[in-house]
């Protein structure tokens, strides 16, 4: 219902956001603030729940300019989506003149979208407004996500009145000011017409019209991500959080108080601006000048912490000395590089890192940093607190002040093990290269110049193709048959080194629609790793499984080895750490993403001293 401020010359205009939970009617408002022209805005006000993220009430007036003496300024809510809101909602909307409703595109939304237009209706009725009349615009956001339901779908289900409708993505900005301009002209057109204020006005189009014009002449594009704040920081000027676990009349009647508290704690708040406007301009020039000082000051004490933040928490290390090579700074990557703890390299010679065999060259190198050049990419070797010899490649730079005089230096130093490490196992991967190439060949010749058994000849084929580059083609498999081409390929190998061979397969097992070759070199590569981890052990066995259960087949591969603890199997992911352990974290890595590529899971479970567990589930075809 439009309120009169006589005492302000203003026509107060109630427009609401309805909508179901998270179909954007907050983004709206959000982004819509951010298009504001700074000088005709206030801040946003909010009223948050402890249960749920949705703000359930924003206040945003906009002062929208003067017509005929009168600045129309138009107050704009959202109400919450969630269904325990409701006495919110209702309380909201009360005395709406114009209604927005915020439907979300998602094809499982929909039914919420029916609810929630539903409740709209009820909520509406409950506060003796028709749902006919009242000026309402449809907007169907976040229609760039993938599933998505049609527009002629969300026109026949939620747009009963035929009115105005905007596809939107409101993160991006996209129809959010089109929703709003719609609003306000059907709102602004509504009032006049109702309360008869059109007798004095010659034509109600030029002001309307001058009411948008002047909407999009100081709108400003919106931001299509937000801005990254720091704590504290932001346009919500006011919280009040509650607690929704009370009974229902407890929580109704702090809901209540909540919005009443919140809406004339905000009509006082910007009355308070005012107020504090029009003292601060006496003092301008000296606040303005504090203001100054302050600001550089914080900007300083932010600019040193940051710095020194970045120096410290570098992924390099980084260590300042003077120009006696005494230890000033060493941030924590040096500390985890070299063992030293900070406070017991400070004041220390640098040399202390350097080998004796390395001092010619550091003397050689400081000697140009200290006539202020940079060297960079000098490799050496240097050696830590235990003294461990690490291969490094470190930049020198001179530090200089405002008077372009030397006082420090600054050393970069790149830890180069892990490249050596990664080199090696380069080296490892590579030693089957040769025999991957020629492989096919051989087995061609072998399958042409002798007769072999049938259970032989398929053994043969498997591997050829395991060896080959697979053809991208997906076709039915059966589980059962390639952990059976397995069990050839590998059994001479149990025999002879005494590992026991269990096999339960599901008996009627429908087929998954993969690539055949890779989903034998995926069980393959966790085959071999069960196989290793179970050599030379007393009662060694692989027991492989596979049953069909809701559509998915599962696989299990289970080895009694040595086990490995929860941190030990985490790095065992990471390939290049560990040389003793990269061929395994290879095949792991390896059939990990063959797995997830056909749609399926896959889990390792482990412990010390009670075996491995490889657990793989397939959508079956």
């Amino acid at each position: 219902m439009v309120q009169f401020n006589t005492k302000d010359n203003e026509i107060l205009v109630k427009i609401v956001y309805y909508g179901p939970g998270l179909s954007g009617k907050t983004t709206n408002l959000q982004k819509l603030h951010e298009m504001t022209d700074p000088t005709q805005k206030t801040d946003l006000f909010s009223v948050n729940t402890m249960q749920d993220r949705t703000l359930f009430f924003d206040l945003l007036p906009l002062d929208l300019g003067y017509v005929y003496g009168n600045s129309i300024k138009l107050q704009i809510y959202t109400v919450p989506g969630q269904v325990h809101y409701d006495s919110t909602r209702r309380i909201v909307l009360s005395g709406a003149d114009g209604v927005v409703f915020v439907a979300d595109s998602d094809q499982a939304k929909l039914q919420e979208n029916i609810q929630s237009i539903n409740n709209l209706y009820h909520n509406l009725q409950a506060n003796r407004l028709n749902i006919k009349e009242i000026p309402l615009v449809m907007q169907y956001n976040k229609r760039d996500l993938a599933n998505i339901t049609s527009l002629e779908v969300m026109e026949q289900k939620l747009n009963f009145r035929n009115v105005p409708h905007f596809e939107a993505i409101g993160i991006k900005g996209e129809g959010v000011l089109e929703t709003f301009l719609e609003t306000v002209k059907q709102t602004v057109r509504y009032i006049f017409n109702k309360y008869q204020l059109s007798k004095n006005i010659k034509n109600v189009d030029n002001v309307i019209e001058k009411l948008e014009t002047s909407i999009r002449n100081k709108a400003v594009n919106p931001v299509s991500q937000p801005k990254p704040q720091k704590a504290g920081a932001g346009k919500t000027v006011l919280k009040y959080t509650h607690s929704v676990e009370e009974s229902k009349s407890d929580k109704d009647e702090l809901l209540q108080k909540a919005i009443t508290s919140n809406m004339e704690t905000a009509q006082l708040y910007t009355s308070l601006k005012k107020s504090k406007a029009a003292l601060q301009k006496k003092q301008e020039e000296l606040q303005s000048l504090y203001k100054q000082i302050e600001k550089s000051n914080n900007d300083n004490l932010k600019m040193r912490r940051f710095l020194e933040s970045l120096v410290n928490f570098a992924g390099e290390a980084i260590i300042t000395f003077d120009e006696m090579w005494v230890i000033q700074n060493w941030n924590q990557a040096a500390e985890e590089l070299f063992g030293y703890q900070r406070k017991a390299v400070l004041n220390k010679n640098i040399n202390i890192l350097f080998p004796q065999e390395s001092m010619d060259d550091l003397n050689r190198v400081l000697t140009y940093v200290m006539n202020g050049k940079v060297v960079r990419g000098f490799e050496t070797t240097l050696k830590s607190r235990q003294g461990e010899a690490l291969p490094v490649n470190i930049t020198f730079s001179p530090i200089k002040n405002q008077n372009e005089s030397i006082v420090a230096f600054t050393g970069i130093v790149r830890d180069l093990s892990f490249v050596s490490k990664i080199s090696k196992q380069f080296h490892l991967v590579q030693r089957y290269e040769a025999t991957s190439v020629l492989l096919p060949e051989l087995v061609d010749r072998v399958l042409k110049s002798a007769k072999l058994d049938a259970s032989l000849t398929r053994g043969l084929e498997t591997v050829r193709k395991l060896a080959e580059e697979p053809i991208k083609v997906t076709e039915p498999v059966n589980i059962n048959h390639v952990v059976e081409n397995i069990y050839l390929l590998i059994e001479p190998r149990l025999k002879l080194r005494k590992i026991g061979w269990q096999a339960q397969l599901f008996p009627r097992m429908p087929e998954v629609l993969a690539n055949r070759t890779e989903i034998t070199r995926a069980l393959m590569n966790l085959t071999l790793n069960a196989l290793d981890a179970v050599e030379g052990r007393e009662g060694a066995r692989l027991t492989v499984g596979s049953h069909y259960n809701n559509s998915e087949i599962i696989v299990q591969l289970i080895d009694n080895g040595q086990g490995m603890a929860s941190e030990e199997l985490d790095r065992m992911y990471e390939s290049m750490l560990d040389q003793q352990r990269s061929l395994t974290g290879i095949r792991i890595n390896a059939s990990k993403e063959i797995i997830q590529g056909f749609g399926g899971m896959f889990r390792i479970d482990s412990a010390p001293g009670r075996g491995t567990k490889v657990t793989i589930r397939l959508p079956a075809g």
